[in-house]
């Protein structure tokens, strides 16, 4: 075994480490509430000491942070690869919109938990700065995948993408939020449809209002 190999052991290790941490935290927010949830409870969830827990984070409003850079990234990940080659197709708007209904639909867990922390959020000035923070990362990366699809696309925008980025995020969150409050929907059934249509719909008006809907001639 090489140097670098023995150097790469922990290092695999601690980022294992603090994926299972990262699910536990997931699990354990969404059933009993970040606020109610110990550092206790997701070691036990997550068959963890609490030496495993403090080598990786000091807090769990530092774990919350991890968690959501995790679970954007996954995101945003989806929402590049189901955008590729959207330059080819007939009409790139309505092709974006079905693309990508999905990849950004948070599951009723994430909800939960971006929920419980925005509550926790209201009463600790850290945590509202921390989640403001979070949410403008969240911005400026929407931004710049609209600003490189429109342009790759040939779409001129007739709103600056900064602003198309909030309202689109407006928007998501306002439907996930209301399936949330709804009750757990199944795949495919009549709820989970008429939320899907209800984005789909209020997404394309959106996006054919923000665009001229043409490739640019410029």
């Amino acid at each position: 075994m090489t140097v670098q190999e023995t150097d790469e052991r922990p290092r695999r290790r601690r980022a294992e480490t603090v994926e299972r941490l990262l699910d536990a935290a997931l699990e354990t927010f969404a059933d009993i509430g970040f606020a109610a949830a110990s550092v206790e409870d997701i070691c036990r969830r997550g068959g963890f000491t609490r030496g495993a827990f403090y080598s990786s984070f000091r807090t769990k409003d530092e774990l919350f942070a991890a968690l959501f850079d995790r679970e954007t990234t996954r995101n945003f990940a989806r929402v590049e690869e189901q955008l590729a080659g959207i330059e080819d197709e007939a009409d790139p708007v309505a092709a974006a919109v079905e693309r990508c209904l999905g990849a950004f639909r948070s599951d009723r867990t994430w909800v939960l938990v971006h929920t419980e922390y925005a509550l926790h959020a209201t009463r600790h000035p850290e945590a509202a700065a921390a989640l403001r923070r979070h949410a403008e990362q969240l911005h400026r990366r929407l931004t710049d995948l609209i600003t490189a699809v429109s342009a790759r696309a040939g779409i001129a925008l007739t709103v600056p993408a900064n602003r198309l980025a909030r309202i689109v995020l407006a928007v998501h969150d306002g439907v996930v939020i209301r399936e949330v409050l709804g009750g757990p929907a199944r795949a495919g059934s009549a709820a989970d449809r008429a939320a899907s249509d209800l984005e789909r719909t209020a997404l394309l008006l959106l996006l054919r209002s923000a665009t001229d809907g043409r490739p640019s001639t410029d």
